[in-house]
């Protein structure tokens, strides 16, 4: 990763980088709504697990993968029928 000393950049970039919100999860910087830069905060510390809120969102994620899929292939199967 490089390292960018923000001491050597102008005022203005300095304020810049400095006014950015601090998100956990990062920005997005875009430029005529393309993306083009993702800035994430450094962690000072290792965050411990929560486990069961990790198996929850993996059970969560999961249910609503199988929902997804099964109403896929309900249109799936009523295309097919109609094209009997």
């Amino acid at each position: 990763m490089r390292h960018i000393k923000l001491d050597r950049q102008t005022a203005q970039v300095k304020q810049f980088v400095l006014s950015l919100s601090i998100d956990p999860e990062g920005s997005i910087l875009e430029l005529k709504g393309e993306p083009v830069l993702r800035v994430l905060p450094v962690v000072e510390q290792v965050q411990a697990v929560d486990k069961a809120k990790l198996k929850a969102a993996i059970l969560r994620r999961r249910d609503e993968s199988r929902s997804l899929n099964d109403e896929w292939q309900a249109v799936d199967r009523e295309a097919w029928q109609h094209q009997s």
